[in-house]
């Protein structure tokens, strides 16, 4: 089952071009969309979320065009995070994770039912922030910072959970926190969920399927043993190197002399 369909989108940037861009996400698993910077995957997770308007094509979820979502209809089907940006905001967590019951709330700044505090309280505990829910949010580090922004999403109860580069900026611990949270999220609440990463080893470790893309189109697209290959990093990323699965994880390993593009070694 297909939540979300791409069809044929185009947008003219200029120097940049998404061209013809048509491919499905599974429902109810966890797809990474990989490719070199500036391939176009932040682009596609805007067009999706209605954040940016393309030139041409469509984009279906569940087999109905976005583009006939009223827009706080729209905001309790599908969830986007961006890539993390630093706050200023005089918020406390517990505020903060509150924002994301706002497309539930008959108006802005109405006092929350029970049920809403109760679900506030769930992303809080499920994303490991309740011990932080009194402290001010920009007083904690990069990765609880990202770990109550992901919590807002959560909040915001949707089956359809976007998310921008989750990990960047994140030393390695807090990435594997952010990772299996986003896991633990998929596996016992069937969220579909949508996710771009840099690191090939973590997208296939933690993903069902794998969009690649490259120069605004799609170049591979499947499961990732089948997408992530010698070939396809030769093809995608002008890598020459060998991939090895060990227990469904894979090992890059860089041909000798592969860093150089001139031919001089290194």
């Amino acid at each position: 089952m297909k939540a979300i369909q791409t069809k044929n989108i185009g947008l003219d940037l200029g120097r940049f071009q998404l061209q013809s861009v048509s491919t499905a996400f599974p429902a109810e698993k966890i797809t990474a969309i990989i490719g070199p910077n500036g391939s176009g995957k932040s682009t596609l997770l805007k067009i999706i979320s209605r954040l940016l308007a393309a030139d041409a094509g469509e984009v279906f979820i569940d087999d109905m065009n976005v583009k006939m979502f009223r827009t706080k209809e729209f905001a309790k089907t599908l969830t986007m995070l961006p890539q993390s940006k630093e706050l200023l905001l005089q918020l406390t967590v517990r505020e903060l994770v509150s924002y994301g019951r706002s497309p539930h709330q008959k108006r802005f700044g109405y006092k929350m039912a029970a049920a809403d505090e109760e679900i506030v309280n769930w992303a809080l505990e499920i994303t490991g922030t309740v011990k932080h829910a009194d402290r001010m949010y920009h007083t904690l580090s990069g990765g609880e910072q990202q770990k109550a922004r992901i919590a807002m999403s959560l909040a915001q109860k949707t089956d359809i959970l976007l998310l921008d580069e989750p990990t960047t900026f994140l030393d390695i611990a807090h990435q594997f926190d952010v990772l299996e949270i986003l896991r633990e999220i998929n596996q016992q609440y069937r969220v579909t969920i949508v996710m771009v990463l840099h690191d090939l080893q973590q997208a296939v470790k933690y993903s069902d399927y794998l969009v690649a893309m490259k120069k605004g189109n799609i170049a591979a697209a499947g499961v990732p043993e089948d997408v992530l290959t010698s070939a396809f990093l030769k093809n995608v990323y002008d890598i020459d190197a060998k991939v090895k699965y060990e227990d469904g994880y894979p090992l890059i390993i860089p041909a000798i002399g592969n860093v150089a593009k001139d031919g001089t070694g290194g």
